[in-house]
């Protein structure tokens, strides 16, 4: 990655964080799902420059080989509705001696849920009720303690918290790129 460009949310008592966090991650997907399609893999990646356990803080960091290829996302077009509460800057060279380590920003899946599992259990056993196959899995409530954004898929309509795992390395690693611009092997720079 040689080139970046950051967008900055500037919430306000009427829009929430996470409201604009739906909304740009959405557009950004939107680009990249398109990067996809049109190039027939993602070569842009996105990193959390004040990412903590608790939050993604009120930056995102779009990174790319080069500058046509941040061009082609027309971000300035996809946020222009938004341009009250985002700040997209220009797009910038990556400076070599600022960057202070590499990071693994990757999609968290966590497994299925009981109830997931319990109604999935009611279609394959005939005769057993959803109440019934509840106790046979017993309840369990899982927390997560990692960001998400929460999202719409366009296809289903169904919305879905996409949780973002942190995982800081020590040298650059290549890797597969998804349209969400997380990566379980690629690594971005950090500074």
């Amino acid at each position: 990655m040689n080139y970046y460009q950051d967008i900055t949310l500037i919430p306000d008592g009427e829009v929430s964080p996470s409201f604009l966090w739906t909304k740009v991650f959405t557009q950004l997907h939107l680009a990249l799902a398109e990067e996809q399609r049109r190039e027939g893999i993602v070569k842009t990646a996105l990193a959390f420059p004040a990412y903590q356990d608790k939050g993604l803080g009120n930056k995102i960091r779009i990174l790319a080989p080069s500058a046509e290829q941040l061009e082609r996302l027309h971000l300035d077009q996809g946020l222009e509705r938004l341009s009250d509460y985002v700040h997209l800057t220009k797009i910038r060279k990556i400076v070599e001696r600022r960057i202070i380590g590499y990071s693994i920003y990757s999609r968290y899946q966590p497994d299925e849920s009981v109830e997931r599992k319990a109604r999935r259990y009611v279609r394959r056993h005939e005769g057993v009720s959803y109440e019934d196959a509840l106790g046979l899995l017993g309840r369990r409530k899982e927390t997560y303690d990692l960001p998400f954004i929460q999202m719409k898929s366009l296809s289903t309509a169904q919305t879905f918290s996409l949780f973002i795992k942190k995982t800081p390395c020590q040298i650059e690693q290549s890797g597969t790129l998804s349209t969400y611009g997380l990566s379980d092997s690629a690594s971005v720079p950090e500074f």
